[in-house]
């Protein structure tokens, strides 16, 4: 009797699209959801990112620095560290891989995408990867005003292996992403912040809670984004490490 019961819910769901989410039959197309999401979250041209970190202990601001991104679609990003106890720091980023470069090292240090900036903030989040080219969908939920969408990364290299993201239905915008290491801990949650930017509904903030130290929170605001040329030798390791900055992006 149970069973027949059991198989006429399974039946009524697959019919009215209930909120058991996994079994309801979902029409949507995950693909141009995650392309509309990377939309919010970054720019389709070369820009300069001014973003301030700051870092919180149950509500109380503990730290605050700033970094410019200078970024491009091609999956490269140049992070210049502004404030005076890292001046003269920068991490070029190329695809999976991260160098640092010191202000008086004669060479760049490979490092991870997880290496910290401030609080919970890391290079993998500074970057803001391509959701719809880095991760494949893995299942698609129905939840109400939401689609809930279960990624995971393409590459071993990528900072989270999986990511459990809550967008909205009516305009794609992203809720909230469960941020998941290659263990399998759930590492960070984020939230989004929607704001218009040059006359556009954007990212405009993103708070990261750090779920294995409870009350501990690092949010980074995207003070100003502004189209800018940068030249293809920025993203040389080599070169780099031999110019200044300024002279490399005014040659």
């Amino acid at each position: 009797m149970y069973k027949k019961m059991i198989n006429n819910m399974l039946s009524i769901c697959l019919v009215s699209s209930c909120s058991w989410g996994a079994i309801a039959q979902v029409d949507v197309n995950p693909l141009q959801v995650l392309k509309a999401v990377d939309a919010y979250r970054s720019e389709s041209n070369t820009v300069k990112v001014s973003a301030t970190v700051r870092a919180y202990k149950q509500d109380e601001l503990r730290n605050s620095k700033q970094y410019d991104v200078y970024s491009t679609s091609a999956k490269r990003s140049l992070v210049v560290f502004k404030s005076d106890s890292e001046k003269g720091q920068k991490v070029l980023m190329k695809g999976s891989d991260y160098w640092m470069f010191m202000p008086k090292s004669r060479r760049p240090i490979r490092i991870t995408p997880m290496q910290k900036l401030l609080g919970e903030a890391s290079l993998g989040d500074i970057a803001t990867l391509s959701w719809s080219e880095d991760y494949t969908v893995k299942q698609t939920t129905d939840i109400g005003s939401l689609w809930q969408f279960e990624l995971h990364a393409i590459s071993p290299k990528l900072s989270y292996q999986k990511i459990i993201l809550n967008v909205r239905k009516d305009n794609y915008f992203p809720e909230e992403a469960e941020l998941y290491l290659r263990s399998g801990m759930h590492a960070k949650t984020a939230q989004f912040q929607q704001g218009e930017r040059n006359g556009k509904q954007k990212v405009t903030a993103m708070a990261l809670h750090d779920e294995m130290r409870k009350g501990h929170k690092t949010v980074i605001e995207y003070d100003l984004i502004e189209p800018i040329s940068v030249p293809d030798r920025l993203f040389n390791p080599q070169i780099l490490i031999r110019s200044d900055l300024d002279r490399l992006l005014t040659e």
